[in-house]
């Protein structure tokens, strides 16, 4: 197991100690079988296909490694797919890696903070969340950072929509705020330890590292799914269909459940080349998901196919 995703602290060295503390404790708390949600039943893998347009399998389209040398060490916390470029978020030494969808064409971005998730802005701009309280928008084109936010608390998940950014503050609250860190209004979540988001098709999904939420965005929750077996979702993505993907770093799976939260199923497995999965993207113009691995280097591309309507 690795332990690098954040809980305040106030300072750097002091965050990252209390990550790796709380990281530990969470993988020792099981959920008491009461806690799940009382419609469990309609999760039955099984009854997944009778949902139309929910991803029945995928088909592998690209596996590339992003690792420079055999020696190289990263740690991948989330990637985006734009066209056909490819970016990855390696909080470790502090760069995002950039790449072209066939795996070639690896060079890096050096950044003064460590990134930890990443929102696509249009073809050459992403923002990227980073430990210090700080959102750097980056050409990834020009290979500069462009602009840099300073946030009123540590932010983690980041998502953009319509013109805005969508920022998880303190793992308590969401920050709606323009490209100039302008904060337009707030969102409650739907519980403490929120930590990565995901907003499209008026909807807000996030996760904690047992639970996905589905929330209006005004912060209303429409639906919750947990399950004891998953109990260390770290990143979530969404596709046209509102079909949500999580990656669960501990089984080495993706799970994805359907837009009303009633079915799901283990779409990835270790078979499939997952080991300690984080990033994950659904590319909605290819209908291509991407994965990667955190410390392999070992990055996926797979056509999703879906039961036809």
């Amino acid at each position: 197991m690795t332990f690098s995703d954040g809980r305040i602290c106030a300072a750097g060295a002091l965050i990252e100690y209390c990550w790796f503390i709380e990281s530990i404790a969470h993988l020792f708390i099981s959920t008491p079988a009461s806690e799940i949600e009382p419609n469990k039943e309609a999760f039955d893998e099984d009854q997944a296909y009778v949902k139309n347009n929910f991803p029945v399998s995928v088909t592998l389209r690209q596996q590339l490694n992003i690792t420079k040398s055999s020696n190289e060490i990263m740690s991948i916390s989330s990637c985006i797919k734009t066209g056909n470029t490819l970016v990855f978020t390696d909080y470790s030494n502090k760069r995002l890696i950039i790449c072209n969808s066939d795996g070639t064409d690896i060079h890096h971005i050096p950044l003064s903070y460590k990134p930890y998730y990443i929102t696509e802005i249009d073809s050459n701009t992403v923002a990227v969340s980073c430990i210090d309280s700080t959102i750097l928008i980056i050409n990834i084109s020009t290979r500069s950072v462009t602009s840099t936010i300073n946030t009123r608390g540590y932010c983690c998940g980041i998502s953009y929509n319509d013109n805005n950014l969508y920022v998880v503050i303190y793992r308590s609250i969401i920050h709606v705020m323009d490209l100039t860190g302008k904060v337009i209004r707030t969102i409650p979540i739907p519980t403490d330890g929120i930590y990565d988001i995901t907003v499209d098709r008026d909807r807000l999904v996030c996760i904690d590292y047992t639970s996905i939420y589905c929330c209006s965005l005004d912060g209303k929750v429409m639906w919750k799914f947990k399950m004891d077996k998953f109990q260390d979702l770290t990143r979530v993505t969404t596709d046209n269909e509102g079909n949500v993907y999580v990656t669960n770093e501990e089984t080495n799976t993706v799970i994805v459940v359907s837009d009303d939260g009633k079915h799901h199923k283990e779409l990835l497995t270790e078979s499939d080349g997952l080991d300690e999965p984080w990033g994950i993207y659904f590319d909605k113009k290819e209908n291509v998901l991407l994965v990667c691995n955190e410390r392999d280097g070992n990055a996926f591309l797979f056509d999703v196919i879906k039961k036809l309507t």
